[in-house]
């Protein structure tokens, strides 16, 4: 897709439950990964007038930012190419159904496909992401294991480390004692592990850019219906 001046921009424009594509599953172990984002129109002229789309955590919540942070070290252990610092989130599995909710909350913003090596990007669980921003140590459901044995000892386990960690949770987490945060930043890991990952759940792709020649859909949600 060759790049374009932000006024020649032309996009198809759709109501929300008409933005995403017919099939949206794909599969995360693919070589060449089918994925999903949604960016502000100036984003996505941005990208087509310079050619790149850089991420930048630091316009996310601003409440998240030790979160980001971590995903970000992630990133740089494991080696994702791009722009150091660069965040962009994506859609790596998950439902017509449910992109469509995200498209209604985006009313007015771009939905882009995009195709792009698997090694360039670090997929991770949705759900279980969650338990970063919010600081609870990781209890992954293990293989055959049943929910009522899983509860039992998730309950288990964050009781133990919420007993421990309970004198600190107003301090930034650098400021914890090693012994914790090694604990908890550990059990984060398994977010990234497939093993880890339940049937049916949503996968979101971290990268630390777009380029333009990734993309090969593009559809502004109407900011009507």
């Amino acid at each position: 897709m060759a790049s374009r001046e932000p006024g020649c921009v032309r996009l198809p424009v759709r109501p929300w439950f008409l933005a995403p594509p017919l099939r949206v599953a794909a599969d995360p172990a693919a070589e060449v990964l089918t994925l999903h984002t949604i960016q502000t129109l100036e984003a996505y002229e941005q990208l087509m007038a310079t050619g790149v789309l850089v991420g930048d955590p630091s316009r996310g919540d601003a409440e998240f930012q030790e979160a980001y942070a971590w995903m970000l070290e992630q990133m740089d252990r494991r080696g994702v190419p791009g722009a150091p610092g660069g965040m962009v989130w994506l859609y790596a599995l998950t439902s017509r159904r449910d992109l469509c909710r995200s498209a209604r909350r985006a009313r007015g913003d771009v939905l882009l496909t995009v195709r792009m090596a698997r090694g360039r990007v670090l997929i991770s669980d949705i759900a279980d992401w969650c338990v970063v921003p919010n600081r609870y140590v990781h209890v992954p459901l293990r293989p055959g294991e049943s929910e009522a044995s899983w509860d039992e000892r998730w309950e288990a386990t964050d009781a133990e480390f919420t007993a421990r960690s309970r004198p600190y949770t107003d301090l930034p987490m650098r400021q914890w004692p090693a012994d914790l945060r090694e604990q908890i930043e550990l059990s984060w890991e398994a977010i990234f592990d497939p093993s880890t990952w339940a049937p049916g759940r949503m996968l979101q792709a971290t990268a630390r850019e777009l380029r333009a020649e990734d993309i090969v859909g593009a559809v502004r949600i109407a900011r009507t219906l």
